[in-house]
């Protein structure tokens, strides 16, 4: 934007606004950030970049109708000086697939992420549901991302693998802790900038912070210890659970960390042991009579595992 030394019917220039939007972040005064942001897009109303910075001000207070409005504004004014500018990628484009995300405009949400230069996903009004991989997403930031952010506070801060069905929107895989929150299953809107990896098999996969919970699942959380267990008896269990779209994680393995090394890259040189227990904390989600179902024969089939407690958490 080459704008900053024109005038603005407010009679102050637009290098003299913008300063003062800059100073409201740096501040972290959100009220007169807004206002400013409003001040803005209306004294330079043609510029790409001012409906940009608006749509993040909208996008961090979780304001996505109007994330919407303002980020649809920078794309329709996007120009190819633009484009260089930022290596030929449109960040309006990306926003805007988040904040039509959060409100369910799915044409919206297709039409940007294919503006931004991602395949796979057609035109169309339906809901995104495409196998964009699992994905470990930070519930309840510790963090904020962008200045003004109104992060969610559902509980605790704990990092959950997902499944990725477009490239804002996750469904909970595993059974987070009942202090996080959240449940098997919940359906998480999240931002695309990575906060810190996690291994998946031999690779290292980014971390994505939570936006915002798009749906709650309600399925209960359960806890079971058991005694006895190996991997394949696990396996096992899995391979009937998963099948019926019930939760199972092996909570024995959760390792605790502190911030800097969960918002990093952990690795052996700095690591959280698991307390050590005699048994296999599993975190179980669904129903009881479900659950049972599952649990019974696999019990009977092995005599030399004991269930010796199954506890309903939340």
């Amino acid at each position: 934007m080459d704008a900053h030394g024109d005038g603005t019917p407010s009679g102050r220039t637009a290098k003299a606004m913008w300063d003062e939007w800059k100073e409201a972040d740096r501040v972290g005064d959100a009220a007169a950030a807004g206002r400013l942001a409003s001040e803005m897009t209306a004294a330079l109303p043609q510029f790409s970049a001012i409906w940009f910075e608006a749509g993040m001000y909208s996008k961090a207070r979780g304001e996505w109708a109007e994330a919407v409005a303002r980020n649809q504004r920078a794309v329709d004014l996007f120009t190819a000086e633009d484009a260089a500018e930022y290596d030929g990628e449109n960040p309006a484009a990306w926003n805007l697939g988040i904040a039509a995300t959060a409100i369910g405009d799915w044409a919206t949400a297709r039409s940007a992420w294919t503006a931004y230069g991602i395949e796979g996903i057609e035109a169309g009004t339906e809901p995104i549901d495409v196998n964009f991989g699992y994905v470990p997403i930070r519930v309840n930031p510790d963090r904020p991302s962008l200045p003004h952010q109104v992060v969610p506070e559902f509980g605790d801060t704990e990092v959950i693998w997902c499944r990725r069905r477009s490239p804002a929107h996750a469904v909970i895989s595993s059974v987070p802790l009942p202090a996080s929150g959240h449940r098997f299953r919940d359906v998480l809107l999240h931002d695309g900038e990575p906060k810190g990896t996690r291994r998946l098999g031999e690779q290292e996969v980014a971390v994505f912070d939570q936006l915002a919970r798009l749906e709650s699942s309600d399925l209960p959380t359960w806890q079971a210890q058991i005694l006895g267990t190996g991997p394949t008896d696990l396996d096992a269990l899995a391979d009937l659970i998963g099948p019926r779209d019930l939760g199972l994680d092996d909570w024995s393995s959760i390792r605790l960390m502190c911030a800097d090394c969960s918002h990093g890259s952990p690795g052996t040189a700095h690591t959280h042991t698991p307390a050590a227990t005699d048994a296999t904390i599993l975190g179980l989600a669904g129903s009881e009579a479900d659950l049972r179902n599952c649990l019974d024969p696999w019990l009977a089939e092995r005599p030399h595992v004991v269930l010796a407690e199954l506890t309903f958490l939340w």
